[in-house]
């Protein structure tokens, strides 16, 4: 997976955007990250879609700036 943003949440928890391949496919990847001895891991805390889906995703998103 190629990280794509980061956003730090607290000293010990991030989310972390990224994108791969799965199974012959691209995916979007949106996952928290908790910081354990000194490293970084993924939790099951998190949502992959299909990189098809981005644009509906986007439009997602767009409406919360509507509340």
């Amino acid at each position: 997976m190629k990280v794509i943003s980061e956003l730090a949440v607290t000293d010990n928890k991030k989310i972390v955007l990224s994108i791969g391949e799965y199974r012959g496919k691209e995916r979007i990847d949106l996952r928290q990250n908790t910081l354990i001895k000194k490293a970084w891991f993924p939790t099951k805390r998190g949502i992959n879609f299909d990189l098809e889906w981005i644009d509906k995703f986007i439009e997602m998103v767009e409406k919360l700036k509507e509340y």
